[in-house]
């Protein structure tokens, strides 16, 4: 081969591999659904129901008579990126309304991403379990008052890595707060990519909102990660109704592409840093 050819080759190969683990990861999470009880089996994990998996992490869950599974206790769990031990706050009653599993391929072998929401979100943990259902890791992501995942949170980044997005949130009279914490999962259990914060203030005369978009571009041997904050500003008059002028909106960028050497994802997100450096001064 022309040696020309080779970095375009390779460029192509490894956008292909991410293409197929994109297609595959989304094709096997719509496969098996699961219902809505935690009785039922997690799907991707033949012969294990939800209880059997989420033991592992709160030992003596049961299911209530309501469809719910209620347990005493949360093992313990290391927080990372966003999250923060001092939001752990589970009492003697833990209400876990649902549970979510998102199967994915990682190092050519099967594993399980599995989320639950808790009644009072006491405490954020997401889980990676095996082919057979043993838990490898898990972490607490709760740093705020509320932890969600919604939308296609779990995406593929290549054969040996999938990115796991959380939403952590509060919101008070005049300002809101909503953290995007990224994930890594690997064969090896899940750490800490990076975290963003996209932020709302409102009085009479000013209003802005920002919203965090995130997408990926294939790259060999794992896809960069894009995220940009969309910030929308508005003007009013004294009245605190009539509008001024038109909207602003101002977009901030940033990445994080994969290191090879050092095996970790780095952050080139200038914009994205001055931008809460911004809003910390100023709020």
């Amino acid at each position: 081969m022309l040696d020309w050819l080779k970095p375009m080759t390779a460029h192509l190969l490894g956008a292909l591999a991410f293409v197929l683990a994109v297609l595959a990861g989304t094709a096997r999470s719509n496969a098996a659904p699961g219902d809505h009880d935690f009785t039922g089996q997690v799907p991707g994990v033949a012969g294990k129901t939800w209880i059997d998996l989420l033991s592992q992490i709160f030992p003596s869950i049961a299911v209530a008579p309501s469809g719910y599974a209620t347990a005493g206790q949360v093992i313990d769990l290391p927080s990372i990126g966003a999250g923060d031990d001092s939001w752990i706050q589970c009492g003697d009653v833990i209400k876990l309304l649902d549970r979510d599993a998102r199967p994915i391929r990682l190092g050519g072998r099967d594993y399980t991403i599995a989320t639950v929401m808790i009644e009072d979100d006491c405490v954020g943990p997401i889980a990676l379990f095996d082919d057979k259902g043993k838990l490898v890791d898990a972490v607490n992501i709760r740093g705020d008052q509320h932890v969600s995942f919604s939308g296609e949170y779990v995406r593929p980044l290549g054969p040996d890595g999938a990115l796991v997005t959380a939403s952590l949130r509060h919101d008070n009279s005049s300002q809101s707060y909503d953290i995007s914490s990224l994930i890594l999962a690997r064969p090896g259990g899940l750490s800490s990519i990076g975290y963003v914060l996209a932020f709302g203030s409102r009085d009479c005369r000013d209003r802005f909102t920002e919203e965090t978009k995130i997408g990926l571009t294939a790259s060999v041997p794992m896809a960069r990660i894009n995220v940009a904050i969309t910030r929308r500003t508005v003007k009013y008059a004294d009245d605190c109704e009539t509008r001024l002028g038109r909207e602003v909106k101002t977009t901030f960028k940033g990445y994080w592409r994969w290191d090879a050497k050092k095996n970790v994802y780095e952050a080139h997100t200038k914009e994205l840093n001055s931008l809460a450096d911004w809003n910390e001064k100023h709020f």
